[in-house]
């Protein structure tokens, strides 16, 4: 085991600071079992959109832990965001809406 990983590339990588992740691994362990699958989809996803090559541009093999575990962070992150919004009051796209009521659902099941 490593036990050693750069929390500061983390942070350069989302943007996020220790609390805002430490509140997303929170929000994660309360998500659905199919919810908790989408983050780690997501995290594929934004790599691979990755625009502007950003994260690309910031990939250290040496730090692959911490890569893919900001990938994961940010993926955590959108759900967190689509899920918080107020659906009447924001002009989301229909993907949102859907991923939106989707949640709602999962969460209902949940109960």
């Amino acid at each position: 085991m490593k036990f050693k990983y750069d929390m500061e590339y983390v942070l350069k990588i989302t943007g996020l600071s220790k609390e805002n992740i430490s509140e997303l691994l929170k929000y994660f362990n309360e998500l659905p079992l199919v919810a908790k699958l989408e983050a780690f989809y997501i995290s594929k996803l934004i790599e691979e959109e990755d625009e502007f090559a950003f994260l690309q541009h910031h990939f250290d093999k040496q730090k692959i832990g911490e890569y893919g575990f900001s990938l994961f962070i940010l993926a955590v992150n959108r759900l967190y965001n689509l899920e918080t919004k107020d659906a009447a009051d924001k002009n989301l796209s229909s993907y949102m809406l859907n991923t939106i009521a989707k949640m709602k659902m999962l969460r209902n099941q949940d109960e």
